[in-house]
């Protein structure tokens, strides 16, 4: 069964969670969006077997890994 990526990127000012390009939410602050992502990829996991990557926009604008679910 095929995964899914979970992406955390900048956007008007606070930070949008898509799934694969499909946007989920918008949050004012880094953390606590990346808090949710990492808790949808651990969930998605246990209920349907899916591995999940979770993946967050750094200072340089680049996406680095930060969680991985299997």
């Amino acid at each position: 069964m095929p995964g899914s990526i979970l992406r955390l990127v900048r956007s008007g000012g606070g930070w949008q969670l898509l799934d694969g390009e499909r946007p989920l939410f918008w949050f004012p602050e880094r953390d606590k969006a990346l808090e949710i992502a990492q808790l949808m990829a651990d969930a998605r996991s246990l209920n349907h077997g899916l591995a999940i990557t979770v993946q967050a926009q750094n200072d340089d604008g680049e996406l680095e890994t930060v969680a991985e679910s299997a």
